[in-house]
């Protein structure tokens, strides 16, 4: 443990849930300024941990604890920690208790799981960034295709079962056609509809 490690409760860095193409396209934006204010507040209570450690180091507990550390060391010949490290784990387990280092132990767990639990959420939102930013392009491309389609004088018609129809739009009302081997009709409103195997005229959506 050192004073500079991360031995403070993790601060939480808001996640931005994406709904859709204009959400992807601020989410750099905004996950930016959450990297920053987290930064802050961690460069904040790394200041504090830091001015806490600076006044128990004059503590003569803290320095009878440490000259007895230095001598177990060498007993063991085992490097010793330095001072400011020694008086931050005082710190940090209330005096090097037993119920103290218990408690560090236990708090350290909960930080290493929320941040594993941090990771998961982060992957998530960049998946959920990824499939907007798709949905944007596939939407793009269609619009292009469907553009396309209608200076040829065709459109793209919606069945209820989902299947897209590239269909002339150019068909007048009242009128029945046969496009590729299947029955169309367009009643006295426009609508286009397609005779389905039972006899039933479809109603289709144009898209």
């Amino acid at each position: 443990m050192s004073p500079n490690s991360s031995r403070l409760p993790l601060i939480a860095a808001a996640l931005v849930v994406l709904t859709g193409p204009a959400a992807a396209q601020d989410y750099d934006a905004m996950l930016r300024q959450q990297i920053q204010l987290m930064n802050a507040n961690i460069a904040r209570g790394q200041q504090m941990v830091e001015n806490n450690v600076r006044q128990r180091m004059a503590d003569p507990q803290v320095q009878a604890g440490y000259r007895q550390h230095l001598a177990q060391m060498r007993a063991a010949g085992r490097p010793p920690m330095d001072y400011p490290t020694y008086t931050y784990n005082w710190i940090y387990t209330n005096g090097y208790s037993a119920q103290g280092i218990a408690h560090a132990r236990a708090t350290e767990a909960g930080i290493a799981s929320a941040e594993q639990a941090k990771v998961q959420q982060l992957r998530e939102a960049e998946r959920q960034r990824g499939a907007a930013q798709q949905q944007q392009r596939d939407s793009y491309a269609r619009n292009q295709q469907e553009a396309g389609r209608q200076l040829t004088g065709q459109s793209t018609y919606l069945a209820p079962n989902g299947a897209a129809l590239v269909l002339p739009h150019t068909w007048q009302p009242n009128t029945q056609h046969v496009h590729q081997g299947q029955t169309y009709r367009v009643d006295a409103s426009g609508q286009y509809q397609v005779l389905a195997a039972n006899g039933w005229w479809v109603p289709l959506q144009a898209r």
